[in-house]
Protein backbone atom coordinates (compact mmCIF):
# COMPACT_ATOMS: atom_id res chain seq x y z
CA UNK A 1 0.00 0.00 0.00
CA UNK A 2 1.31 3.46 -0.94
CA UNK A 3 1.77 5.74 2.07
CA UNK A 4 4.45 8.25 1.08
CA UNK A 5 2.27 10.48 -1.08
CA UNK A 6 4.73 13.34 -1.33
CA UNK A 7 7.50 11.14 -2.71
CA UNK A 8 5.03 9.44 -5.05
CA UNK A 9 3.92 12.80 -6.46
CA UNK A 10 7.53 13.88 -6.99
CA UNK A 11 8.38 10.60 -8.70
CA UNK A 12 5.40 10.93 -11.02
CA UNK A 13 6.48 14.42 -12.04
CA UNK A 14 10.09 13.41 -12.67
CA UNK A 15 9.14 10.26 -14.52
CA UNK A 16 6.59 12.04 -16.69
CA UNK A 17 9.05 14.77 -17.66
CA UNK A 18 12.08 12.50 -18.21
CA UNK A 19 10.09 10.03 -20.30
CA UNK A 20 8.11 12.55 -22.32
CA UNK A 21 10.32 11.94 -25.33
CA UNK A 22 9.70 8.18 -25.48
CA UNK A 23 6.21 8.41 -27.08
CA UNK A 24 7.58 10.91 -29.58
CA UNK A 25 10.37 8.53 -30.56
CA UNK A 26 8.01 5.58 -30.84
CA UNK A 27 5.51 7.52 -32.93
CA UNK A 28 8.25 8.89 -35.16
CA UNK A 29 9.86 5.53 -35.79
CA UNK A 30 6.51 3.82 -36.20
CA UNK A 31 5.40 6.44 -38.73
CA UNK A 32 8.67 6.09 -40.57
CA UNK A 33 8.42 2.30 -40.76
CA UNK A 34 4.71 2.22 -41.51
CA UNK A 35 5.00 4.81 -44.27
CA UNK A 36 7.64 2.91 -46.17
CA UNK A 37 6.18 -0.49 -45.51
CA UNK A 38 2.88 0.87 -46.84
CA UNK A 39 4.64 2.28 -49.91
CA UNK A 40 6.44 -1.01 -50.44
CA UNK A 41 3.19 -2.97 -50.14
CA UNK A 42 1.57 -0.59 -52.63
CA UNK A 43 4.37 -1.19 -55.15
CA UNK A 44 4.13 -4.95 -54.67
CA UNK A 45 0.35 -4.86 -54.93
CA UNK A 46 0.39 -2.79 -58.13
CA UNK A 47 3.07 -5.04 -59.60
CA UNK A 48 1.06 -8.14 -58.79
CA UNK A 49 -2.16 -6.53 -60.06
CA UNK A 50 -0.54 -5.57 -63.36
CA UNK A 51 0.83 -9.08 -63.75
CA UNK A 52 -2.59 -10.60 -63.04
CA UNK A 53 -4.31 -8.23 -65.47
CA UNK A 54 -1.85 -9.01 -68.26
CA UNK A 55 -2.16 -12.73 -67.54
CA UNK A 56 -5.95 -12.58 -67.61
CA UNK A 57 -5.93 -10.55 -70.85
CA UNK A 58 -3.55 -12.98 -72.53
CA UNK A 59 -5.61 -15.90 -71.27
CA UNK A 60 -8.69 -14.35 -72.81
CA UNK A 61 -7.10 -13.37 -76.15
CA UNK A 62 -5.04 -16.49 -76.75
CA UNK A 63 -7.79 -18.70 -75.36
CA UNK A 64 -10.23 -17.13 -77.81
CA UNK A 65 -8.01 -17.86 -80.81
CA UNK A 66 -7.32 -21.38 -79.53
CA UNK A 67 -11.04 -22.08 -79.36
CA UNK A 68 -11.59 -20.63 -82.84
CA UNK A 69 -8.72 -22.68 -84.29
CA UNK A 70 -10.18 -25.85 -82.76
CA UNK A 71 -13.67 -24.97 -84.01
CA UNK A 72 -12.60 -24.08 -87.54
CA UNK A 73 -10.48 -27.24 -87.88
CA UNK A 74 -13.67 -29.30 -87.66
CA UNK A 75 -15.91 -26.91 -89.65
CA UNK A 76 -17.35 -28.71 -92.70
CA UNK A 77 -17.05 -25.56 -94.82
CA UNK A 78 -13.35 -25.29 -94.07
CA UNK A 79 -12.77 -28.95 -94.94
CA UNK A 80 -14.75 -28.67 -98.16
CA UNK A 81 -12.80 -25.56 -99.26
CA UNK A 82 -9.62 -27.43 -98.36
CA UNK A 83 -10.55 -30.25 -100.71
CA UNK A 84 -11.22 -27.75 -103.52
CA UNK A 85 -7.91 -26.01 -102.68
CA UNK A 86 -9.59 -22.74 -103.55
CA UNK A 87 -10.65 -19.97 -101.15
CA UNK A 88 -13.85 -17.98 -101.61
CA UNK A 89 -15.20 -14.76 -100.16
CA UNK A 90 -17.36 -16.78 -97.78
CA UNK A 91 -14.42 -18.49 -96.11
CA UNK A 92 -12.59 -15.15 -95.83
CA UNK A 93 -15.69 -13.66 -94.25
CA UNK A 94 -15.68 -16.42 -91.61
CA UNK A 95 -12.06 -15.67 -90.67
CA UNK A 96 -12.44 -11.88 -90.69
CA UNK A 97 -15.59 -12.04 -88.56
CA UNK A 98 -13.89 -13.89 -85.74
CA UNK A 99 -10.70 -11.76 -85.91
CA UNK A 100 -12.58 -8.46 -85.91
CA UNK A 101 -14.31 -9.34 -82.65
CA UNK A 102 -11.03 -8.94 -80.77
CA UNK A 103 -9.06 -5.79 -79.93
CA UNK A 104 -5.84 -7.68 -80.62
CA UNK A 105 -6.17 -8.88 -84.20
CA UNK A 106 -4.08 -11.77 -85.46
CA UNK A 107 -3.07 -12.62 -89.02
CA UNK A 108 -4.81 -15.81 -90.10
CA UNK A 109 -3.64 -18.50 -92.50
CA UNK A 110 -4.99 -21.78 -93.84
CA UNK A 111 -2.54 -24.16 -95.52
CA UNK A 112 -2.93 -27.53 -97.18
CA UNK A 113 -0.87 -30.49 -96.01
CA UNK A 114 2.04 -29.33 -98.21
CA UNK A 115 2.04 -25.87 -96.55
CA UNK A 116 0.60 -24.23 -99.65
CA UNK A 117 -1.39 -21.15 -98.51
CA UNK A 118 -5.09 -21.20 -99.35
CA UNK A 119 -6.42 -18.45 -97.09
CA UNK A 120 -4.25 -15.64 -95.76
CA UNK A 121 -4.77 -12.16 -94.34
CA UNK A 122 -1.25 -10.96 -95.17
CA UNK A 123 0.94 -11.00 -98.28
CA UNK A 124 3.79 -12.19 -96.11
CA UNK A 125 4.08 -15.97 -95.76
CA UNK A 126 5.34 -16.86 -92.25
CA UNK A 127 8.80 -18.38 -92.07
CA UNK A 128 7.46 -21.48 -90.35
CA UNK A 129 5.50 -22.26 -93.57
CA UNK A 130 8.34 -21.68 -96.02
CA UNK A 131 10.13 -24.70 -97.37
CA UNK A 132 9.25 -28.37 -97.23
CA UNK A 133 11.62 -29.04 -94.38
CA UNK A 134 9.26 -27.20 -92.01
CA UNK A 135 7.04 -30.30 -92.01
CA UNK A 136 9.80 -32.25 -90.28
CA UNK A 137 10.63 -29.90 -87.43
CA UNK A 138 9.50 -26.87 -85.47
CA UNK A 139 6.00 -25.54 -85.06
CA UNK A 140 4.43 -27.37 -88.04
CA UNK A 141 5.87 -30.72 -86.99
CA UNK A 142 4.30 -30.28 -83.54
CA UNK A 143 0.90 -29.85 -85.20
CA UNK A 144 1.51 -33.04 -87.15
CA UNK A 145 2.61 -34.95 -84.05
CA UNK A 146 -0.40 -33.76 -82.03
CA UNK A 147 -3.18 -33.24 -84.61
CA UNK A 148 -5.93 -33.27 -81.99
CA UNK A 149 -4.43 -30.43 -79.94
CA UNK A 150 -4.18 -26.69 -80.45
CA UNK A 151 -0.50 -25.74 -80.48
CA UNK A 152 0.83 -22.50 -78.94
CA UNK A 153 4.41 -21.66 -79.89
CA UNK A 154 6.99 -18.98 -80.66
CA UNK A 155 8.56 -20.16 -83.92
CA UNK A 156 12.18 -19.32 -84.60
CA UNK A 157 12.57 -16.58 -87.22
CA UNK A 158 15.52 -15.27 -89.16
CA UNK A 159 14.22 -11.70 -89.28
CA UNK A 160 14.29 -11.25 -85.52
CA UNK A 161 10.62 -10.26 -85.39
CA UNK A 162 9.02 -12.05 -82.46
CA UNK A 163 5.83 -13.95 -83.27
CA UNK A 164 3.39 -15.87 -81.12
CA UNK A 165 1.39 -18.44 -83.09
CA UNK A 166 -1.73 -20.47 -82.37
CA UNK A 167 -2.15 -23.42 -84.73
CA UNK A 168 -4.28 -26.52 -85.25
CA UNK A 169 -4.09 -29.35 -87.76
CA UNK A 170 -7.21 -29.97 -89.89
CA UNK A 171 -7.93 -33.67 -89.45
CA UNK A 172 -10.47 -35.61 -91.46
CA UNK A 173 -12.62 -38.36 -89.98
CA UNK A 174 -10.19 -41.05 -91.11
CA UNK A 175 -7.38 -39.32 -89.17
CA UNK A 176 -5.70 -37.88 -92.27
CA UNK A 177 -4.12 -34.43 -91.79
CA UNK A 178 -5.46 -32.37 -94.70
CA UNK A 179 -4.08 -28.96 -93.72
CA UNK A 180 -3.40 -26.39 -91.03
CA UNK A 181 -5.00 -23.27 -89.52
CA UNK A 182 -2.77 -20.70 -87.80
CA UNK A 183 -3.20 -17.31 -86.12
CA UNK A 184 -0.09 -15.10 -85.86
CA UNK A 185 0.18 -12.33 -83.25
CA UNK A 186 2.26 -9.30 -84.14
CA UNK A 187 4.86 -8.24 -81.58
CA UNK A 188 3.82 -4.56 -81.83
CA UNK A 189 0.21 -5.39 -80.96
CA UNK A 190 1.36 -7.32 -77.88
CA UNK A 191 3.68 -4.48 -76.87
CA UNK A 192 0.77 -2.02 -77.03
CA UNK A 193 -1.24 -4.37 -74.88
CA UNK A 194 1.38 -4.55 -72.13
CA UNK A 195 2.56 -0.91 -72.26
CA UNK A 196 -0.50 0.72 -70.65
CA UNK A 197 1.09 0.93 -67.19
CA UNK A 198 4.17 3.13 -67.47
CA UNK A 199 5.33 2.55 -63.89
CA UNK A 200 5.69 -1.21 -64.43
CA UNK A 201 7.59 -2.96 -67.22
CA UNK A 202 5.98 -6.09 -68.63
CA UNK A 203 7.89 -8.81 -70.50
CA UNK A 204 6.33 -11.89 -72.11
CA UNK A 205 8.63 -14.87 -72.83
CA UNK A 206 8.34 -18.48 -73.85
CA UNK A 207 9.42 -21.34 -71.59
CA UNK A 208 13.02 -20.98 -72.80
CA UNK A 209 13.27 -17.30 -71.91
CA UNK A 210 12.98 -15.96 -75.47
CA UNK A 211 11.10 -12.67 -75.45
CA UNK A 212 7.77 -12.59 -77.27
CA UNK A 213 6.95 -8.97 -76.32
CA UNK A 214 8.62 -6.44 -74.05
CA UNK A 215 7.60 -2.96 -72.90
CA UNK A 216 11.29 -2.13 -72.33
CA UNK A 217 13.93 -3.33 -74.78
CA UNK A 218 16.67 -2.69 -72.18
CA UNK A 219 15.50 -5.84 -70.43
CA UNK A 220 16.25 -8.01 -73.51
CA UNK A 221 19.76 -9.39 -74.13
CA UNK A 222 21.52 -9.89 -77.48
CA UNK A 223 20.08 -13.38 -77.92
CA UNK A 224 16.53 -12.09 -77.68
CA UNK A 225 16.07 -13.45 -74.19
CA UNK A 226 15.06 -11.76 -70.96
CA UNK A 227 18.11 -10.55 -69.05
CA UNK A 228 19.58 -13.44 -67.05
CA UNK A 229 19.31 -11.38 -63.83
CA UNK A 230 15.49 -11.58 -63.93
CA UNK A 231 14.91 -14.88 -65.72
CA UNK A 232 12.96 -17.48 -63.70
CA UNK A 233 13.03 -15.23 -60.61
CA UNK A 234 10.54 -13.29 -58.52
CA UNK A 235 10.64 -10.93 -55.55
CA UNK A 236 13.29 -8.23 -55.02
CA UNK A 237 16.07 -8.54 -57.61
CA UNK A 238 19.16 -6.35 -57.31
CA UNK A 239 21.34 -5.37 -60.26
CA UNK A 240 24.32 -3.02 -60.59
CA UNK A 241 22.23 -0.10 -61.82
CA UNK A 242 18.94 -0.56 -60.00
CA UNK A 243 16.72 -2.84 -57.93
CA UNK A 244 13.41 -4.24 -59.15
CA UNK A 245 10.45 -6.04 -57.72
CA UNK A 246 9.54 -8.92 -60.04
CA UNK A 247 6.36 -10.98 -60.29
CA UNK A 248 6.45 -14.08 -62.48
CA UNK A 249 3.39 -15.98 -63.74
CA UNK A 250 3.26 -19.07 -65.95
CA UNK A 251 0.37 -19.48 -68.40
CA UNK A 252 -0.73 -22.22 -70.73
CA UNK A 253 1.10 -25.00 -68.88
CA UNK A 254 4.31 -22.97 -68.74
CA UNK A 255 4.53 -22.23 -72.47
CA UNK A 256 4.15 -18.50 -71.83
CA UNK A 257 5.69 -16.67 -68.88
CA UNK A 258 4.70 -13.14 -67.86
CA UNK A 259 7.14 -10.95 -65.91
CA UNK A 260 6.22 -7.60 -64.35
CA UNK A 261 9.16 -5.48 -63.12
CA UNK A 262 8.86 -2.35 -60.98
CA UNK A 263 11.89 -0.20 -60.19
CA UNK A 264 12.39 0.33 -56.46
CA UNK A 265 15.81 1.95 -56.59
CA UNK A 266 14.32 5.33 -55.75
CA UNK A 267 13.47 3.96 -52.33
CA UNK A 268 16.80 5.07 -50.88
CA UNK A 269 16.23 8.68 -51.99
CA UNK A 270 12.78 8.68 -50.43
CA UNK A 271 14.19 7.21 -47.23
CA UNK A 272 16.75 10.01 -46.91
CA UNK A 273 14.21 12.75 -47.63
CA UNK A 274 11.64 11.28 -45.26
CA UNK A 275 14.32 10.83 -42.60
CA UNK A 276 15.23 14.53 -42.71
CA UNK A 277 11.57 15.54 -42.47
CA UNK A 278 10.97 13.18 -39.56
CA UNK A 279 14.00 14.53 -37.70
CA UNK A 280 12.59 18.05 -37.98
CA UNK A 281 9.20 16.82 -36.84
CA UNK A 282 10.85 15.00 -33.94
CA UNK A 283 12.62 18.18 -32.81
CA UNK A 284 9.35 20.16 -32.80
CA UNK A 285 7.44 17.44 -30.97
CA UNK A 286 10.24 17.03 -28.45
CA UNK A 287 10.19 20.69 -27.47
CA UNK A 288 6.40 20.98 -27.20
CA UNK A 289 6.13 17.73 -25.29
CA UNK A 290 8.77 18.81 -22.81
CA UNK A 291 6.98 22.06 -22.04
CA UNK A 292 3.54 20.49 -21.68
CA UNK A 293 4.83 17.56 -19.60
CA UNK A 294 5.98 19.81 -16.78
CA UNK A 295 2.62 21.58 -16.52
CA UNK A 296 0.54 18.41 -16.75
CA UNK A 297 2.64 16.56 -14.17
CA UNK A 298 2.20 19.31 -11.55
CA UNK A 299 -1.54 19.73 -12.14
CA UNK A 300 -2.59 16.12 -12.47
CA UNK A 301 -0.78 14.65 -9.47
CA UNK A 302 -3.36 16.25 -7.21
CA UNK A 303 -6.10 14.28 -8.94
CA UNK A 304 -3.97 11.14 -8.76
CA UNK A 305 -3.81 11.46 -4.97
CA UNK A 306 -7.61 11.39 -4.81
CA UNK A 307 -7.71 8.37 -7.10
CA UNK A 308 -5.12 6.49 -5.01
CA UNK A 309 -7.10 7.09 -1.79
CA UNK A 310 -10.29 5.91 -3.46
CA UNK A 311 -8.59 2.74 -4.73
CA UNK A 312 -7.17 2.04 -1.25
CA UNK A 313 -10.71 2.24 0.16
CA UNK A 314 -11.89 -0.28 -2.44
CA UNK A 315 -9.03 -2.59 -1.47
CA UNK A 316 -10.30 -2.56 2.11
CA UNK A 317 -13.79 -3.45 0.95
CA UNK A 318 -15.35 0.01 1.14
CA UNK A 319 -17.44 0.40 -2.03
CA UNK A 320 -19.09 3.67 -0.95
CA UNK A 321 -16.16 6.02 -1.61
CA UNK A 322 -16.86 8.14 -4.69
CA UNK A 323 -14.63 10.49 -6.69
CA UNK A 324 -15.64 14.10 -7.31
CA UNK A 325 -13.42 15.38 -10.13
CA UNK A 326 -14.44 18.35 -12.30
CA UNK A 327 -11.31 18.79 -14.38
CA UNK A 328 -13.08 18.40 -17.76
CA UNK A 329 -10.45 15.98 -19.04
CA UNK A 330 -9.58 12.28 -19.03
CA UNK A 331 -9.33 12.20 -15.23
CA UNK A 332 -12.95 13.30 -14.97
CA UNK A 333 -13.88 10.51 -17.40
CA UNK A 334 -11.90 8.10 -15.23
CA UNK A 335 -13.64 9.34 -12.08
CA UNK A 336 -17.07 8.95 -13.66
CA UNK A 337 -16.16 5.49 -14.90
CA UNK A 338 -14.85 4.61 -11.44
CA UNK A 339 -18.11 5.75 -9.79
CA UNK A 340 -20.14 3.79 -12.33
CA UNK A 341 -17.87 0.78 -11.78
CA UNK A 342 -18.60 0.82 -8.04
CA UNK A 343 -22.32 0.92 -8.74
CA UNK A 344 -22.02 -1.91 -11.26
CA UNK A 345 -19.88 -3.99 -8.89
CA UNK A 346 -22.42 -3.70 -6.10
CA UNK A 347 -25.25 -4.59 -8.47
CA UNK A 348 -23.23 -7.44 -9.92
CA UNK A 349 -22.49 -8.82 -6.48
CA UNK A 350 -26.22 -8.94 -5.72
CA UNK A 351 -27.04 -10.46 -9.09
CA UNK A 352 -24.27 -13.06 -8.74
CA UNK A 353 -25.56 -14.02 -5.33
CA UNK A 354 -29.03 -14.53 -6.75
CA UNK A 355 -27.67 -16.26 -9.84
CA UNK A 356 -25.54 -18.60 -7.74
CA UNK A 357 -28.57 -19.47 -5.63
CA UNK A 358 -30.68 -20.09 -8.70
CA UNK A 359 -27.93 -22.17 -10.29
CA UNK A 360 -27.88 -24.35 -7.19
CA UNK A 361 -31.66 -24.71 -7.33
CA UNK A 362 -31.49 -25.44 -11.05
CA UNK A 363 -28.81 -28.08 -10.57
CA UNK A 364 -30.81 -29.68 -7.76
CA UNK A 365 -33.92 -29.75 -9.92
CA UNK A 366 -31.89 -31.04 -12.83
CA UNK A 367 -30.46 -33.87 -10.73
CA UNK A 368 -33.94 -34.72 -9.48
CA UNK A 369 -35.18 -35.09 -13.03
CA UNK A 370 -32.04 -36.85 -14.24
CA UNK A 371 -31.95 -39.45 -11.55
CA UNK A 372 -35.62 -39.59 -10.67
CA UNK A 373 -35.87 -43.07 -9.12
CA UNK A 374 -39.41 -43.55 -10.37
CA UNK A 375 -38.51 -42.59 -13.93
CA UNK A 376 -35.43 -44.85 -14.00
CA UNK A 377 -37.27 -47.69 -12.26
CA UNK A 378 -40.22 -47.49 -14.66
CA UNK A 379 -37.90 -47.33 -17.68
CA UNK A 380 -35.79 -50.29 -16.55
CA UNK A 381 -38.89 -52.28 -15.66
CA UNK A 382 -40.29 -51.53 -19.10
CA UNK A 383 -37.03 -52.66 -20.70
CA UNK A 384 -37.19 -55.93 -18.74
CA UNK A 385 -40.61 -56.76 -20.11
CA UNK A 386 -39.84 -55.58 -23.64
CA UNK A 387 -36.81 -57.89 -23.85
CA UNK A 388 -39.31 -60.73 -24.12
CA UNK A 389 -42.21 -58.99 -25.83
CA UNK A 390 -40.55 -56.54 -28.26
CA UNK A 391 -36.77 -57.17 -28.48
CA UNK A 392 -36.16 -54.88 -31.53
CA UNK A 393 -37.41 -51.85 -29.57
CA UNK A 394 -35.20 -52.52 -26.53
CA UNK A 395 -32.06 -51.24 -28.22
CA UNK A 396 -33.79 -47.98 -29.17
CA UNK A 397 -34.95 -47.41 -25.60
CA UNK A 398 -31.53 -48.18 -24.14
CA UNK A 399 -29.81 -45.81 -26.62
CA UNK A 400 -32.37 -43.10 -25.87
CA UNK A 401 -31.92 -43.52 -22.10
CA UNK A 402 -28.12 -43.47 -22.47
CA UNK A 403 -28.14 -40.25 -24.48
CA UNK A 404 -30.67 -38.76 -22.08
CA UNK A 405 -28.46 -39.44 -19.06
CA UNK A 406 -25.26 -38.35 -20.82
CA UNK A 407 -26.82 -35.04 -21.80
CA UNK A 408 -28.29 -34.50 -18.33
CA UNK A 409 -25.12 -35.14 -16.31
CA UNK A 410 -23.06 -32.73 -18.44
CA UNK A 411 -23.08 -29.75 -16.08
CA UNK A 412 -20.20 -27.92 -17.75
CA UNK A 413 -22.42 -25.93 -20.12
CA UNK A 414 -25.39 -23.62 -19.68
CA UNK A 415 -26.44 -22.86 -23.25
CA UNK A 416 -27.08 -25.02 -26.31
CA UNK A 417 -28.89 -24.65 -29.62
CA UNK A 418 -32.65 -25.18 -29.59
CA UNK A 419 -32.10 -28.07 -32.01
CA UNK A 420 -29.93 -29.90 -29.47
CA UNK A 421 -32.37 -29.30 -26.63
CA UNK A 422 -35.23 -30.54 -28.82
CA UNK A 423 -33.27 -33.69 -29.67
CA UNK A 424 -32.74 -34.28 -25.94
CA UNK A 425 -36.46 -33.76 -25.34
CA UNK A 426 -37.27 -36.26 -28.09
CA UNK A 427 -35.27 -38.93 -26.25
CA UNK A 428 -37.28 -38.22 -23.09
CA UNK A 429 -40.62 -38.27 -24.97
CA UNK A 430 -39.58 -41.42 -26.84
CA UNK A 431 -39.19 -43.29 -23.55
CA UNK A 432 -42.43 -41.87 -22.13
CA UNK A 433 -44.25 -42.93 -25.30
CA UNK A 434 -43.15 -46.52 -24.83
CA UNK A 435 -44.18 -46.33 -21.23
CA UNK A 436 -47.70 -44.94 -21.70
CA UNK A 437 -48.37 -46.28 -25.20
CA UNK A 438 -51.52 -44.98 -26.87
CA UNK A 439 -52.43 -43.00 -23.75
CA UNK A 440 -49.70 -40.46 -24.50
CA UNK A 441 -49.09 -38.54 -27.70
CA UNK A 442 -46.87 -35.62 -28.63
CA UNK A 443 -46.20 -33.48 -31.68
CA UNK A 444 -43.49 -31.00 -32.72
CA UNK A 445 -44.06 -27.91 -34.84
CA UNK A 446 -40.61 -26.29 -34.90
CA UNK A 447 -39.71 -23.67 -37.51
CA UNK A 448 -36.44 -24.55 -39.23
CA UNK A 449 -34.95 -21.10 -38.60
CA UNK A 450 -35.30 -21.53 -34.82
CA UNK A 451 -33.16 -24.67 -34.54
CA UNK A 452 -29.87 -22.71 -34.58
CA UNK A 453 -31.00 -20.26 -31.88
CA UNK A 454 -29.10 -20.47 -28.58
CA UNK A 455 -31.22 -21.24 -25.50
CA UNK A 456 -30.51 -22.24 -21.89
CA UNK A 457 -29.89 -25.94 -21.47
CA UNK A 458 -32.89 -27.97 -20.20
CA UNK A 459 -35.36 -25.27 -21.22
CA UNK A 460 -38.04 -27.55 -22.73
CA UNK A 461 -37.85 -30.87 -20.86
CA UNK A 462 -38.78 -29.56 -17.37
CA UNK A 463 -41.98 -28.01 -18.80
CA UNK A 464 -42.95 -31.29 -20.48
CA UNK A 465 -42.11 -33.27 -17.36
CA UNK A 466 -44.36 -30.93 -15.39
CA UNK A 467 -47.14 -31.39 -17.96
CA UNK A 468 -46.93 -35.20 -17.74
CA UNK A 469 -46.77 -35.15 -13.96
CA UNK A 470 -49.90 -33.02 -13.48
CA UNK A 471 -51.65 -33.47 -16.83
CA UNK A 472 -52.51 -37.15 -16.29
CA UNK A 473 -54.40 -36.37 -13.09
CA UNK A 474 -57.95 -37.74 -13.53
CA UNK A 475 -57.15 -38.30 -17.22
CA UNK A 476 -56.71 -41.48 -19.22
CA UNK A 477 -54.90 -39.81 -22.14
CA UNK A 478 -52.59 -36.84 -22.64
CA UNK A 479 -51.35 -35.01 -25.74
CA UNK A 480 -48.54 -32.45 -25.80
CA UNK A 481 -47.75 -29.98 -28.58
CA UNK A 482 -44.29 -28.36 -28.73
CA UNK A 483 -43.96 -25.30 -31.00
CA UNK A 484 -41.16 -22.83 -31.72
CA UNK A 485 -41.18 -19.78 -33.96
CA UNK A 486 -39.64 -16.35 -34.44
CA UNK A 487 -41.96 -13.54 -33.32
CA UNK A 488 -40.52 -10.17 -34.37
CA UNK A 489 -37.34 -9.91 -32.28
CA UNK A 490 -38.03 -12.85 -29.96
CA UNK A 491 -37.81 -16.62 -30.01
CA UNK A 492 -41.06 -18.08 -28.70
CA UNK A 493 -41.38 -21.70 -27.50
CA UNK A 494 -44.90 -22.89 -26.62
CA UNK A 495 -45.74 -26.17 -24.83
CA UNK A 496 -49.43 -27.02 -24.88
CA UNK A 497 -51.12 -30.00 -23.19
CA UNK A 498 -54.75 -31.10 -23.02
CA UNK A 499 -54.41 -32.41 -19.49
CA UNK A 500 -56.25 -31.69 -16.29
CA UNK A 501 -55.17 -28.02 -16.19
CA UNK A 502 -54.91 -25.78 -13.12
CA UNK A 503 -57.50 -24.53 -10.72
CA UNK A 504 -57.85 -20.71 -10.86
CA UNK A 505 -56.32 -20.33 -7.40
CA UNK A 506 -53.30 -22.43 -8.33
CA UNK A 507 -52.84 -20.57 -11.61
CA UNK A 508 -53.01 -17.19 -9.86
CA UNK A 509 -50.49 -18.36 -7.27
CA UNK A 510 -48.06 -19.54 -9.95
CA UNK A 511 -48.34 -16.24 -11.83
CA UNK A 512 -47.70 -14.32 -8.63
CA UNK A 513 -44.57 -16.40 -7.94
CA UNK A 514 -43.22 -15.73 -11.44
CA UNK A 515 -43.98 -12.01 -11.25
CA UNK A 516 -42.35 -11.49 -7.84
CA UNK A 517 -39.37 -13.75 -8.68
CA UNK A 518 -39.63 -15.25 -5.21
CA UNK A 519 -40.61 -18.82 -4.52
CA UNK A 520 -41.17 -20.30 -1.10
CA UNK A 521 -43.29 -23.21 -2.35
CA UNK A 522 -42.51 -26.69 -3.66
CA UNK A 523 -43.37 -25.62 -7.24
CA UNK A 524 -39.83 -25.17 -8.44
CA UNK A 525 -39.90 -26.52 -12.03
CA UNK A 526 -41.56 -23.62 -13.85
CA UNK A 527 -40.09 -21.01 -11.50
CA UNK A 528 -36.50 -22.23 -12.02
CA UNK A 529 -36.85 -22.08 -15.82
CA UNK A 530 -38.41 -18.60 -15.59
CA UNK A 531 -35.76 -17.27 -13.20
CA UNK A 532 -32.86 -18.73 -15.22
CA UNK A 533 -34.14 -17.02 -18.36
CA UNK A 534 -34.48 -13.65 -16.60
CA UNK A 535 -31.06 -13.84 -14.98
CA UNK A 536 -29.44 -14.70 -18.30
CA UNK A 537 -31.33 -12.36 -20.64
CA UNK A 538 -33.24 -9.75 -18.61
CA UNK A 539 -36.62 -9.25 -17.00
CA UNK A 540 -38.56 -8.81 -20.25
CA UNK A 541 -38.02 -12.51 -21.02
CA UNK A 542 -39.35 -15.56 -19.24
CA UNK A 543 -42.43 -17.78 -18.87
CA UNK A 544 -46.11 -16.95 -19.28
CA UNK A 545 -48.73 -19.50 -18.15
CA UNK A 546 -52.36 -19.84 -19.15
CA UNK A 547 -54.52 -22.75 -17.98
CA UNK A 548 -58.13 -23.78 -17.58
CA UNK A 549 -59.31 -26.42 -15.15
CA UNK A 550 -60.12 -29.63 -17.07
CA UNK A 551 -59.03 -27.76 -20.22
CA UNK A 552 -55.26 -28.10 -20.44
CA UNK A 553 -52.28 -25.77 -19.91
CA UNK A 554 -50.22 -23.55 -22.21
CA UNK A 555 -46.69 -22.50 -21.21
CA UNK A 556 -45.07 -19.81 -23.37
CA UNK A 557 -41.31 -19.22 -23.09
CA UNK A 558 -40.02 -15.94 -24.56
CA UNK A 559 -36.28 -15.70 -25.32
CA UNK A 560 -34.04 -13.28 -27.26
CA UNK A 561 -32.94 -14.37 -30.73
CA UNK A 562 -29.33 -15.46 -30.51
CA UNK A 563 -27.94 -17.34 -33.47
CA UNK A 564 -24.40 -17.58 -32.11
CA UNK A 565 -22.62 -20.89 -31.79
CA UNK A 566 -23.68 -22.72 -28.65
CA UNK A 567 -21.65 -25.39 -26.89
CA UNK A 568 -22.10 -28.81 -28.42
CA UNK A 569 -23.33 -31.49 -26.08
CA UNK A 570 -21.66 -34.77 -26.88
CA UNK A 571 -23.96 -37.74 -27.03
CA UNK A 572 -27.19 -36.09 -28.16
CA UNK A 573 -28.81 -37.92 -31.04
CA UNK A 574 -29.01 -36.11 -34.35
Amino acid sequence: MITNYRRYRDDIRKTFISHALIPVIIITLASYVLSFSSLYRTIVSRNYTTNSQVAETLDFIIGYYQKQAARLSTDERVQSYLELKQATSEIYEVFYDLVNKMDVKANFYMFDNKLQPLVLSSNHIPEYAQGGSELKWGFVSRMLEMPDKVILARPTTMTGVQTLVVGKAIVKKDGYVAGFITFDFNEKDLVKLISKNFSTNVVITDQYGYVIASANELLVDQLGKLDMIFRDKSGVIKSKEDSHYVTRTENFDGEIIIYTLTSIGYFSSLLILAGVLLILLFAVLTWTTYLSARKIADRKTRVIDDIVRAIENVQTGNLDTRLNVNSNDEFQVFAEAYNQMLTDIKNLIEVNKEKARQNVLSEIKQLESQFNPHFLFNTLEMIRYMVKMDPPSVNKIIVGLSELLRYSINNTITEVSLGEDVEYTKNYLFIQKYRFGEKFNFNFDIDEETLACIVPKLIVQPIIENAIKYGFANRQTLSIQIEAAIDKENLVVIITDDGEGMEPEVLEKMRDILERNKNNTSHVGLFNVHRRVQLMYGEKYGIDISSRQHGGTVVKITLPINRGEGEHVEGVSR
